[in-house]
């Protein structure tokens, strides 16, 4: 298949569609990479994040739509509204694959329409067509309508990513997000209310790389140290992680809850309906979960761990079947869990040291209507949560009277669920990432993991000791340059 790379202007609906140039696939590799090439040399700063100019990338990388496992990701990037610098955010499911079997490696948007719109992509054309009918709607409403008329794969906001957002993200295939940094933000902007691909025909790939991917998909489905991830996903560290002091609760004011076994992997699995994969991925590591009784009666992808945690124990919340529920929301308004969470953290924390209140809801620790509540109001940026939409950094400064040493961010994007203080790696890795606090840069975690075997093929043998000791901070930078 050719490798194309379009780019659409909204503001004024021309579409050019190029040849991608051989020389930046493998200078700038992988969906990331070349992504980011195409940001810098278009987004000056001069440009803000919510600028007609801010490109809004959807790009894939040289395995995505291919057999090979973990061959489904692909990449939004951007001017990050939560950070004011390079954004990008990740995402599985089908929609990569789908847009890579198009033929694109990458899509590049810019402009504002002057209503609501979407994009239909096919291997033969780019179209921009009237959304008014989808504005408003919620995520499954928007993929229904169109799955309904054309199939695909789709990729769209909702309200939150209307509202702007600063931590709102682009939903894919029901429960897939491209969430960190506020992808969904700069396509609200755009009022670009989704992105429908569909394909026709696959790439005929050489015999040679499909017996390798065979190979490493056969390696993937035995190899014990994923065990955990095809029994039941993520939620597998929650209990481990809890054991050790590395699961924050109550906006990181505790490393540890009392209540983890009313949310440990055994805890999910008395929820689970099925496991599922992204495109070609044996793993199956995300699954399904249903709450059959009670106010929070719902089917959903998820929770994964990040979710787990940001909107359970960050938020002295012990109950998994709200948990679930408020993970279905965010998908629905198009919201990241994880800053959702760490927002409604420090929004608790600030009330507790009488900072913030709210007319209508207690903001007390575990409190299911304040959570609830503030969902609501942060996707719709209705009262307090106009504030909180900002995010944490932007609400502190707002707040002021000390509020700031209760966000927990870097450079804007709200921390992922590590306890840097217990995982120093992680740390690190926080706070030199560059798009903010990420728990993908590096994913230093072979300590952690008490990965012998590998650290000891990638490092010096006198050094193992104490880079594999948790606690010694001696040679985390080496764990992080390396990932």
């Amino acid at each position: 298949m050719p490798k194309r790379t379009a780019f659409v202007d909204l503001s004024t609906g021309h579409i050019d569609i190029q040849p991608t140039p051989a020389e930046d696939l493998e200078q700038f590799l992988g969906c990331r990479g070349y992504a980011a090439k195409l940001l810098f040399e278009r987004v000056g700063p001069e440009i803000g994040p919510l600028d007609p100019s801010n490109c809004l990338i959807f790009s894939t990388g040289p395995l995505t739509g291919t057999p090979f496992p973990t061959g489904s990701r692909s990449q939004v990037t951007f001017r990050s509204p939560a950070t004011g610098g390079y954004g990008y955010a990740n995402t599985g499911g089908h929609f990569g694959a789908e847009l890579k079997q198009a033929s694109y490696d990458a899509v590049v948007v810019t402009g504002r329409a002057s209503d609501p719109v979407y994009l239909r992509i096919t291997n033969d054309s780019i179209e921009i067509r009237d959304a008014s009918h989808l504005w408003g709607q919620l995520t499954s409403q928007v993929e229904g309508t169109l799955l309904a008329d054309g199939g695909g794969r789709v990729a769209c906001i909702g309200p939150a990513g209307e509202h702007l957002c600063n931590f709102a993200a682009i939903i894919n295939d029901q429960g897939r997000a491209a969430a960190r940094a506020g992808p969904g933000a700069v396509m609200g902007s755009k009022l670009l209310k989704a992105v429908q691909v569909i394909a026709s025909g696959r790439e005929k790939l050489p015999q040679e790389f499909l017996r390798a991917a065979g190979k490493i998909s056969k390696h993937v489905l035995t190899d014990s140290k994923l065990e955990g991830l095809r029994s039941i996903g993520t939620p597998y560290l929650l209990r481990p992680k809890n054991a050790g002091g590395d699961l924050p609760a109550r906006n990181h004011q505790r490393p540890q809850v009392d209540y983890i076994d009313r949310m440990d992997a055994a805890t999910v699995k008395k929820f689970l309906v099925t496991m599922k994969g992204c495109f070609a991925c044996p793993v199956r590591c995300s699954h399904v979960t249903e709450v059959k009784e009670g106010p929070y009666q719902i089917k959903v992808e998820g929770p994964e761990y990040e979710t787990t945690n940001s909107l359970g124990p960050m938020l002295d919340n012990d109950s998994m079947e709200l948990i679930i529920y408020a993970n279905h929301l965010c998908n629905e308004y198009g919201l990241d869990t994880i800053s959702t969470g760490v927002v409604i953290a420090f929004a608790m924390e600030c009330h507790e040291k009488g900072l913030l209140s709210d007319p209508e809801l207690s903001l007390e620790w575990g409190d299911h209507a304040t959570i609830l509540g503030l969902l609501e109001k942060i996707a719709y940026r209705r009262g307090t949560g106009d504030l909180l939409a900002f995010g944490v950094r932007q609400a502190a400064e707002l707040i002021g009277n000390g509020a700031e040493q209760y966000a927990m961010h870097v450079k804007g994007l709200e921390l992922p669920r590590q306890e840097p203080r217990f995982a120093k790696g992680f740390g690190l890795g926080h706070c030199t990432s560059n798009r903010g606090a990420c728990h993908l840069y590096a994913l230093p975690a072979i300590d952690l993991g008490g990965n012998f075997d590998v650290a000891q093929k990638l490092f010096a043998k006198e050094i193992i000791p104490q880079l594999m000791d948790s606690d010694d901070e001696t040679y985390k930078p080496d764990m992080v340059v390396y990932g």
